[in-house]
């Protein structure tokens, strides 16, 4: 928003407002601040100041006395950190969605000043898109599920190193299928002609068995936490679907948070990225992949959840121990989700792609787990908020 295109009726409603609007471009060690005092159209102002949080404190602290105070800053690698010291101060402090600041067209600069005239500009004329910030308990809970994810990654990238340094070397094993244990008494018996690579060998398994190690001491805190009661029913619900055991349950819960922000399965499902994205003018309607504007690691789930609906299998032992485990209604909930995902991956798949039908069922599956987890909120406390 440029201030030409602001409205009469916007300049005397804020021309009349006390509050002070402040935009804050963060950084590790420092914060630029723009200054919208009341009464005033634009920013009088930019300071800089170390982001340490004293100076936080005594800087807005003065401007507490002159009256009330909105800020807002960019959600980014700084975390929520600015905005719960702000908030406790007593600033009304808005954490903003980048993907969806305003952009002027054939603006091309950026600086740590003007980005902060921006915001205090957008939050000024109510243009901004919050983010709603965690609590530090389920901003922990994700914290250690995508460690968990990181962790998994690491273990594939090992495989992959000890595999194809074997392979640069003659060594493949065609007895079975790799990482049963008897390729792993394969690997531990396997010896090299040189030393050298049998000492570089040695080092890239036992990093291996070291990060192996590493995932299931994490799966075993997870297991522990999925526990708690705030936690014990809502991830019993989602269990009961299929290709959802407790780590994916754990996950999805620390990437939605409280289900009830989200007034519909379909929103929940923008947040995943997963539906198509569009390019339509006219008479002419034209849509493309997906978006991906959504939350990577919820839809990496979810299309890995999708992957067990495409096997026309009945529920195992494992599927039917969580079912009892689960509240009633989230049973009947992914009863139905079973019937109809597995329905629609075959329509899908006898005339696209197999991984456009995964994705399709992805979208629906998790409109099914987003009504599990809303009628699962009378048996429990409230939810933390995300």
């Amino acid at each position: 928003m440029c201030l030409s295109s602001m409205t009469q009726e916007d300049r005397t409603v804020h021309h009349d407002s006390n509050f002070t609007f402040v935009g804050i471009d963060a950084h590790q060690e420092s914060l630029s601040l723009a200054l919208i005092r009341p009464g005033e159209v634009a920013p009088s102002e930019v300071q800089r100041i170390p982001n340490r949080p004293s100076r936080v404190r005594d800087f807005f602290r003065r401007l507490l006395e002159r009256g009330p105070v909105r800020a807002t800053y960019e959600a980014g690698c700084l975390g929520f950190v600015l905005h719960r010291q702000l908030t406790k101060l007593g600033v009304d402090c808005m954490v903003a969605a980048p993907n969806l600041i305003p952009v002027r067209p054939g603006d091309r600069r950026k600086t740590d000043r003007l980005d902060a005239q921006r915001l205090a500009i957008f939050l000024r004329g109510d243009q901004l898109t919050a983010v709603k910030p965690p609590t530090p308990e389920l901003e922990a809970l994700r914290a250690l599920m995508r460690t968990r994810m990181s962790m998994r990654k690491d273990v594939v990238r090992a495989r992959h190193r000890v595999q194809k340094f074997l392979v640069l070397r003659g060594k493949v094993y065609r007895e079975g299928t790799n990482w049963t244990q008897r390729h792993w008494r394969w690997l531990r018996g396997l010896r090299l002609d040189l030393d050298d690579d049998q000492d570089t060998f040695h080092y890239l398994l036992a990093e291996l068995e070291h990060r192996i190690d590493s995932l299931k001491m994490l799966d075993d805190r997870i297991e522990r936490v999925s526990h708690r009661e705030e936690y014990r029913v809502p991830v019993s619900a989602l269990r009961a679907f299929k290709g959802v055991a407790t780590t994916s349950a754990m996950a999805i819960f620390a990437e939605i948070g409280d289900p009830r922000r989200f007034t519909s399965g379909r929103q929940l499902g923008a947040l995943a990225g997963l539906y198509p994205s569009e390019r339509s003018s006219g008479e002419r309607t034209r849509r493309g992949g997906l978006d991906r504007a959504g939350n990577p690691r919820l839809r990496r789930i979810l299309v890995e959840a999708a992957q067990h609906y495409a096997r026309p299998t009945g529920p195992g032992h494992a599927r039917r121990t969580r079912r009892k485990e689960a509240p009633p209604r989230a049973v009947d909930i992914a009863r139905r989700a079973d019937k109809r995902l597995s329905a629609r991956y075959r329509r899908l798949a006898a005339v696209k792609h197999t991984n456009l039908a995964k994705c399709a069922v992805a979208r629906e599956l998790i409109a099914f787990l987003w009504s599990a987890l809303i009628e699962c909120q009378e048996q429990t406390e409230p939810i933390t908020n995300a």
